[in-house]
């Protein structure tokens, strides 16, 4: 592994960590570990994982949305 692939490893651990501790700050690491792992599959030319990877990029900012504006009351 490269220390890329670490880095983003530990982000997410950190990430999984601060949503157990219900932190919102865990929406915008997430989104950065999301966008080191598009360009380390990008680069391996694993194009099915990059993509996957772009959907959950997208994804961490809807639930960040959420989050912040309190979902459905």
């Amino acid at each position: 592994m490269s220390s890329l692939e670490w880095f983003a490893a530990s982000l997410g651990l950190v990430a999984v960590w601060l949503t157990v501790r219900e932190k919102v700050a865990a929406w915008p690491i997430g989104a950065v570990m999301v966008a080191l792992y598009v360009y380390i599959f990008a680069s391996a030319q694993l194009y099915a994982d990059a993509g996957l990877q772009g959907v959950y990029f997208v994804l961490q900012f809807y639930g960040w949305y959420q989050w912040l504006r309190g979902g459905v009351s």
